[in-house]
């Protein structure tokens, strides 16, 4: 029984522990004000922020959320339609079934052992 109650001692002391994590910290949930902004920017080095101007202007700006290209377009629809066609095993025993097992110069009923050794390789289903 003795034993038992250690746990639940434990246990309460895990809980107790997550709920003083949850408290904010001061220094890191901490917002600046605007004059505390303008006092840090003041002591800043002239030649650091001549430095920073230029390089956000030689930046190039980024371009518009709602103007910029469809990242799925109808030609890179077709083009992903075509691939998935051809990457799709065929039923060995329907029109594309031999279409990656060659046959030769045989074609017709002569091309018929040609569907065991597809499905043997494994081209066909």
């Amino acid at each position: 029984m003795m034993r038992l109650s250690g746990w639940m001692w434990m246990l309460l002391l895990c809980a107790g522990a997550h709920a003083e994590d949850a408290k904010k910290d001061p220094y890191l949930d901490a917002a600046a004000s605007p004059q505390q902004v303008k006092v840090i920017a003041d002591r800043a080095d002239p030649g650091i922020r001549k430095a920073v101007a230029e390089a956000m202007a030689a930046e190039p700006p980024p371009p518009p959320l709602l103007q910029s290209t469809p990242a799925f377009s109808v030609a890179k629809s077709d083009i992903m339609t075509a691939a998935f066609n051809e990457a799709k095993v065929p039923d060995c025993l329907h029109s594309e079934g031999l279409k990656r097992q060659p046959t030769f110069f045989l074609g017709g009923y002569l091309a018929l052992p040609f569907i065991a050794v597809a499905a043997l390789r494994g081209v066909c289903n």
